[in-house]
């Protein structure tokens, strides 16, 4: 039987089961930037995330369900400085055993029909690894840009990677 996938918001998952899924994909991917316990120390720090993304004007964070458990999420957060809020970052993330399904694509889709009907966000930013040709192409394929190249913009231990700024306008 085929897995059966759907978008919902984050209100609709318990935040233990998203604090796992980031930590999930943060754990299996080598492509992400950041650390898991640098960005979301405790559960009460990603509490605290969770709350600001409620009460931020434009801000949203959904989540790919796969037979009801949580496979993806997606994160728009807009920026604070009072000539930028018509601007947002965009985080996303798939569980490994779900990468290649569409899933990612499906986000993005669910992302841009919010960001258009809501009004408030007029551009979306996004950082990628260079090397991580799968999210590269899917971007493009959604309509990003790429804006710059950043060389060396990560470093992991003793090797560095490019970076990729992408945006795409709503």
């Amino acid at each position: 039987m085929p897995e059966t996938i759907r978008i919902a918001g984050h209100t609709s998952v318990d935040a233990s089961a998203l604090f796992k899924l980031i930590r999930e994909v943060y754990q299996s991917s080598p492509f992400m930037s950041e650390d898991f316990e640098e960005k979301f120390p405790s559960f009460s720090a990603f509490q605290d995330f969770l709350q600001n993304i409620n009460k931020t004007t434009g801000a949203f964070f959904h989540v790919a369900l796969s037979d009801d458990q949580p496979a993806a999420y997606l994160v728009i957060e807009p920026k604070q400085a009072s000539r930028l809020k018509h601007t947002a970052w965009l985080n996303m993330g798939v569980l490994e055993n779900h990468r290649g399904k569409g899933i990612g694509n499906m986000l993005v889709d669910a992302a841009f029909e919010k960001i258009q009907s809501e009004n408030i966000i007029e551009i979306v930013y996004l950082m990628v690894r260079a090397d991580n040709l799968a999210a590269v192409k899917l971007y493009k394929q959604k309509g990003f840009e790429i804006a710059a190249k950043l060389e060396k913009d990560t470093k992991i231990g003793s090797q560095y990677f490019d970076g990729i700024l992408m945006r795409k306008f709503a």
